[in-house]
C-alpha cells in the first residue's frame, strides 16, 4: 500500500461535509490535503472506480458459462421422438488457469496505474497549494509598491505644479504605476485561474470560500545522492505497472498456446419415443483443422514486443526525469539560499526607499528603477519557488516518499 492510500484511510482532526453550501468557508492545512481530497475530490474518484471497473471485468470474464437447456423433437414414419438435453461447455483446466493469471498480472498491473495516478494528482494538488499562497504574497507586496509609487506620486505632484519637477519625470511616475497596476491585475487574473482549477480539482464548490491555513515558505530541503534516487526506479509504480501488463501478455501467450483444444462440450437428457423412456448423452470437442490459433499467438507477441519497447521507453524517460528534478531542486535551493534574505524584509525595504526619497538621499528617477528592480526581483523569487517545490512534489510522487512539511500558522489568508 502506497504512503498517499495509508494516509488516507483516517480523516482525524479535518472533517469537512461531503455537500459544501455556497456561504461556507473551508480551511484547509497543508499536512490535511491529502485527507481532503481522498474525500471529496471527483478525480480521485474516478481513479478508484477505473480501477474497481477492471476488477469487474476480471469477475465477468472468469465466471462459469451457463448451460443451455435444449428441446427438439422428431417425427419419423409413424414415431414421434421427443429430447430434452442440458448442454455444457467446460474450458479446459489449464486453459482457464492461464486466464486467471493473466488477469490477476492485468489488475495487480490497474493497481499500480491507480496508484501512479494519485500520487501525481496528490502532487498537482500540492503544488496549487503552494502557489496558491505565494500567488497571495505577491499580490501583497505589489499592493505595498503600488501605496509607495502612489505616495511619490502625490509628491511629485505638487512639485510640478510649483514648477520643481517636469512634465516628463511625472509621466515616468505615471508609466510605472501603469506597469505595477499591470503586474498587480495579471496576479489577480492568474490566482483567479489558479484557485478556480484547484478548486475543482479538489471536489470544492468555486462558491465556497477557501482559507488556506498553513504559511508556504522557502525550505532547504535535504536530498540524497543520484545514485539513491536512481536506485529506486524499479519501484516506482509507473513502471511495476507496465512490467506486470507484460506478464498478463506473456500469460495470455501462454493461454493462447494452450488453446489448440480449447475447450469441450457435454450434453444429456432424456428421449421420448412413443410413450417408451430413454437417456442420451455424449461429448463434442472441437478439431483444430482449420484453425490453430497461430494468428492470435502472433498479434499476442507483437503486443508483447510493444509492451517491451513502452518500459524500457518508460525506465529511461524516468530516470532522466528524476535527473533533471534532483539537479533543478539542487540548483534553485542554492539560488533561493541566496535570494531569500533580500525578500524576507520586503516591507522594511520599501519604508527605507520612501524615506530615502523623501529624504533627498535618492532622485526620483532613482525611486523608480529602485521600485522596477524590486517588484522584478520580487516576481522572480516567488516564480522560481513556485517551480522549486513543484519539482519537490514530483520527485515525492515518483519516489513514494515526502520531502518537505509545513507548520500550521495560527492564522491562515484568505484565498
Amino acid at each position: 500500500m502506497s504512503f498517499y492510500s495509508e494516509r488516507s484511510m483516517f480523516f482525524g482532526l479535518l472533517m469537512i461535509s461531503t455537500a459544501v453550501s455556497q456561504n461556507e468557508t473551508v480551511s484547509i492545512t497543508f499536512d490535511k490535503l491529502i485527507e481532503f481530497a481522498t474525500r471529496q475530490s471527483t478525480s480521485i474518484q474516478i481513479m478508484e472506480r477505473t480501477y474497481s471497473l477492471t476488477k469487474t471485468e476480471q469477475n465477468i470474464d472468469l465466471q462459469w458459462a451457463n448451460p443451455d437447456f435444449n428441446y427438439s423433437q422428431e417425427f419419423v414414419d409413424t414415431q414421434l421422438e421427443h429430447y430434452l438435453t442440458l448442454n455444457k461447455q467446460i474450458e479446459m483446466p489449464w486453459v482457464y488457469s492461464e486466464r486467471q493469471r493473466s488477469w490477476d498480472a492485468q489488475l495487480e498491473s490497474a493497481g499500480y496505474k491507480k496508484e501512479e495516478q494519485i500520487r501525481r494528482f496528490i502532487s498537482d494538488l500540492k503544488s496549487g497549494y503552494i502557489e496558491l499562497k505565494l500567488l497571495g504574497t505577491q499580490l501583497e507586496h505589489l499592493a505595498q509598491l503600488k501605496d509607495a509609487i502612489l505616495e511619490v506620486s502625490g509628491v511629485a505632484r505638487d512639485q510640478f505644479k510649483e514648477g520643481t519637477l517636469s512634465g516628463v519625470e511625472q509621466h515616468l511616475i505615471q508609466m510605472t504605476l501603469v506597469n505595477i497596476n499591470a503586474r498587480l491585475q495579471e496576479t489577480k487574473r492568474t490566482t483567479q485561474l489558479v484557485r478556480s482549477r484547484w478548486k475543482a480539482n479538489m471536489g470544492i464548490s468555486v462558491s465556497v470560500d477557501l482559507l488556506l491555513s498553513t504559511d508556504i515558505y522557502f525550505q532547504p530541503v535535504a536530498l540524497q545522492t543520484m545514485d539513491h534516487y536512481l536506485s529506486l526506479i524499479p519501484n516506482a509504480p509507473g513502471l511495476q505497472q507496465r512490467e506486470m501488463m507484460k506478464l498478463a501478455i506473456r500469460s495470455r501467450i501462454q493461454m493462447e498456446r494452450k488453446r489448440f483444444i480449447p475447450h469441450f462440450s457435454l450434453f444429456g437428457g432424456s428421449k421420448r419415443v412413443e410413450g417408451n423412456q430413454g437417456y442420451v448423452a455424449g461429448i463434442s470437442i472441437p478439431l483444430p483443422l482449420l484453425n490453430r490459433n497461430r494468428a492470435v499467438i502472433q498479434k499476442q507477441q507483437i503486443e508483447l514486443e510493444i509492451a517491451d519497447s513502452e518500459f524500457e521507453r518508460y525506465r529511461q524517460n524516468l530516470r532522466g526525469q528524476i535527473e533533471t528534478l534532483v539537479m533543478t531542486i539542487g540548483s534553485l535551493k542554492a539560488w533561493l539560499e541566496n535570494v531569500e534574505i533580500h525578500i524576507d524584509d520586503d516591507q522594511d525595504i520599501i519604508v527605507s526607499l520612501m524615506a530615502a526619497y523623501q529624504e533627498g538621499w535618492m532622485s526620483l528617477m532613482e525611486i523608480l528603477n529602485a521600485i522596477q528592480i524590486h517588484a522584478d526581483g520580487d516576481q522572480q523569487y516567488y516564480k522560481q519557488l513556485i517551480v522549486y517545490y513543484r519539482n519537490i512534489f514530483q520527485l515525492e510522487a515518483i519516489m513514494g516518499q515526502t520531502l518537505v512539511t509545513f507548520s500550521v500558522a495560527l492564522e491562515g489568508d484568505k484565498q
